[in-house]
């Protein structure tokens, strides 16, 4: 039985290391895996890991998990995915795929970043959701 996040903590370095990788790539979608770990309903991100992108476009990516999620690795547990919308829907709302993909992996925490530029300035979004209890808090420290 998967626990039951309400809330995600991640350092800002972590999300920023994933956030300049993310801009490397922009328009197109990017994807990484969470890993981490869970006490009581509080999901730690301690790495955002680079994944094998199988398929990368402006509209959406795919990716194939390296183990399932729930797996433990060094006192971590692969955790979700996290994924970037880039403008024009460079909003942080999950699609019906985003959701139906979070499901067949069984994630237990998962993330989407919109990232839009513009000529002097970047926008960066990130929301974060949880199977069956939707969307829950996000805590950056710093």
């Amino acid at each position: 039985m998967q626990p039951s996040i309400h809330t995600v903590v991640v350092d800002r370095k972590i999300l920023d290391g994933f956030k300049r990788r993310a801009l490397k790539y922009y328009p197109k979608e990017y994807a990484e895996q969470l890993w981490g770990t869970v006490e009581g309903g509080k999901a730690n991100l301690c790495v955002i890991e680079p994944v094998d992108l199988s398929e990368q476009t402006r509209d959406g990516v795919d990716f194939d998990f390296d183990q399932r999620c729930g797996t433990k690795h060094s006192g971590m547990t692969l955790l979700g995915s996290i994924h970037t919308h880039s403008a024009p829907y460079d909003g942080t709302e999950p699609s019906d795929d985003d959701v139906s993909s979070s499901i067949h992996d069984k994630e237990i925490v998962w993330g989407i970043c919109g990232i839009r530029k513009t000529a002097k300035r970047r926008f960066f979004s990130c929301r974060f959701w949880s199977p069956g209890r939707g969307e829950v808090e996000l805590v950056v420290s710093e």
